[in-house]
């Protein structure tokens, strides 16, 4: 899952910065934005580990020891310390919420974002991308995924179907996550309503037609418009 993620960050405006944080108990890279506009951060963190003693450990003692590694780096900007999100991914398998929820309610050195996934959805993402032959995941990307078979997926995440495709909760949980991405809903294509109306009239009323839509419609003269349209009858 880290994969995706790095993808996404490289495809959307941030460079990875060279900085060592070898462990053996998780995966990581640290990237910065491009734009000197955004003074932002974002590490990915994939653990190797979900277990509670493992989630709890990494709470209380390893993700302040990653904050200060990097901070010493001499790698980072000033704002590194006060503009850096964690985005952990987490096997959603036997995951426990609780310790989720306090994972990322923790006010302590980084903002942390649990990116829960199952190996069914990512095993569907990674098969979309092939299949499309997609190396670059740019917003563009995901708002094709999310768009696609004219918005009856978006409908069927709604309402939980079953039948559903497993990637689009993984697109839109990683979406929710991350703030430089937008959703674009797909625009409809209006159909051409004047040429259906004309096609529409018969040609013996086309006249008629004409001078209905020509006339005008104030108030005080209905009954004149109507007179002379289709002749007094009275």
């Amino acid at each position: 899952m880290i994969t995706i993620l790095n993808n996404i960050m490289a495809s959307n405006g941030f460079k990875l910065v060279d900085v060592d944080l070898a462990n053996e108990s998780f995966n990581s890279s640290l990237y910065k934005a491009e734009s000197k506009l955004r003074e932002e951060y974002f590490l990915t963190i994939d653990l190797n580990d979900n277990s509670n003693e493992a989630l709890k450990r990494f709470i209380d003692q390893a993700a302040q020891e990653i904050f200060e590694d990097i901070q010493s780096s001499g790698k980072v900007e000033l704002y590194f310390e006060k503009n850096c999100t964690m985005l952990i991914c987490l096997d959603s398998s036997g995951l426990d919420q609780d310790l989720v929820l306090a994972l990322e309610e923790d006010p302590y050195n980084f903002k942390k974002n649990v990116i829960k996934y199952s190996a069914t959805e990512l095993a569907a993402l990674n098969a979309y991308l092939t299949s499309h032959s997609i190396t670059a995941i740019t917003n563009d990307t995901i708002n094709d995924i999310l768009n696609a078979n004219s918005g009856k997926d978006f409908l069927e995440f709604k309402h939980q179907n079953r039948s559903h495709n497993r990637l689009y909760d993984l697109i839109i949980r990683v979406m929710l996550k991350l703030s430089f991405l937008s959703y674009h809903p797909q625009e409809q294509k209006l159909e051409n309503l004047t040429g259906q109306i004309d096609a529409a009239v018969p040609a013996a009323l086309t006249e008629t037609f004409e001078r209905i839509l020509s006339a005008d419609w104030k108030d005080e003269a209905v009954i004149a418009n109507v007179e002379s349209i289709w002749g007094n009858k009275a």
